[in-house]
């Protein structure tokens, strides 16, 4: 059992890393600036750049690895209003890191993401390939993994950074409902769906995302927790699917899977966003033995049956009535 902080823990993704390391019967002790939707004991409604709470938090509940999910993290307004990105998503983070650093923690898992490649000419995207980032919301990510190895050559502060492409689906009776950020929650949330360009370098003109199971991305937390526990290091590592789908074929899966009729309307690609992002997953095998175990075959029908049991009566009259 390891004793773990995980920020961002009433979110989307770390709500699921929590249930997934609880199940493990590890201490998880999670911080957030919002409460949880399901209440637990070992929480604290706190931002995690509250140096003087964080450092408390550590001490007290003698936290030997720390697992940093929470951040800014939208590319659209990262554009809009870099300065929330920055302060947050970099400053932030360095006071996390200084906050472990001074309590001796060792450990440090991160949620960095595959917008730190940006617009790149390639089919599969490894770790080894060169970022340049198309956004602040990007930029934020890289810095903080730039700091993180860092830390690790000046303090020994070790540290897995997983670079999330589209997280997606649902696990433990907990997902994205309303006011849905990730593509496919928000098709089945908005029976009128917004596309934002369709005429990038692809084969029917839309974005191409690569769609991983947030369970999958969960479990890649738990074992990167083993991992660390057993090997001191800096490694970045990429959690996707390995295949990449277009926003319109996204559309179509739901339509074939589920009785909603998607109805959409193409706009302007947003700036900032690129065309393709795929990942090559062989290392995060190769370092933690994870591979995804599931597809959008399953992503799409559980998150499907999650928005359906979670959704308002004003959700279920307003389809009706379309």
């Amino acid at each position: 059992m390891t004793n773990i902080l995980v920020t961002g823990a009433s979110g989307y993704i770390g709500s699921i890393v929590c249930a997934e390391l609880g199940r493990r019967d590890h201490k998880v002790v999670g911080v957030d600036r919002n409460a949880p939707a399901t209440p637990t004991d070992n929480f604290y409604e706190t931002p995690y750049h509250d140096d003087y709470q964080i450092q408390k938090i550590l001490l007290n509940e003698e936290i030997e690895t720390v697992i940093h999910i929470g951040a800014t993290s939208l590319v659209g307004p990262s554009v809009k209003n870099p300065t929330q990105y920055y302060e947050n998503n970099v400053v932030g983070t360095k006071i996390l890191m200084d906050a472990c650093v001074s309590q001796g923690i060792k450990k440090f898992i991160f949620a960095s993401s595959a917008a730190t490649y940006g617009d790149l000419d390639s089919g599969s995207l490894t770790e080894d390939t060169n970022e340049t980032p198309c956004n602040p919301y990007g930029w934020s990510k890289r810095m903080t993994e730039i700091m993180l190895q860092d830390y690790y050559t000046a303090y020994g502060l070790s540290s897995v950074s997983f670079r999330f492409f589209n997280v997606a689906g649902a696990g433990y009776g907990l997902g994205q409902t309303k006011n849905a950020t990730h593509l496919i929650a928000r098709i089945m949330e908005n029976p009128k769906l917004k596309v934002f360009g369709d005429t990038y370098d692809t084969p029917d003109g839309t974005a191409v995302r690569d769609y991983v199971h947030v369970k999958d991305v969960a479990r890649a937390h738990a074992l990167a927790v083993d991992y660390l526990n057993n090997i001191s290091n800096c490694v970045r590592l990429n959690l996707g699917s390995g295949r990449g789908t277009s926003v319109l074929d996204v559309i179509k899966a739901v339509d074939n899977q589920t009785d909603l009729n998607v109805k959409y309307n193409v706009e302007e690609p947003r700036t900032g966003d690129p065309a393709k992002l795929v990942a090559n997953i062989s290392k995060a095998k190769d370092v933690l033995g994870w591979e995804p175990d599931y597809g959008l075959d399953k992503i799409i029908p559980v998150s499907y049956t999650h928005l359906r049991a979670h959704e308002t009566h004003e959700h279920l009259e307003f389809r009706i009535m379309l």
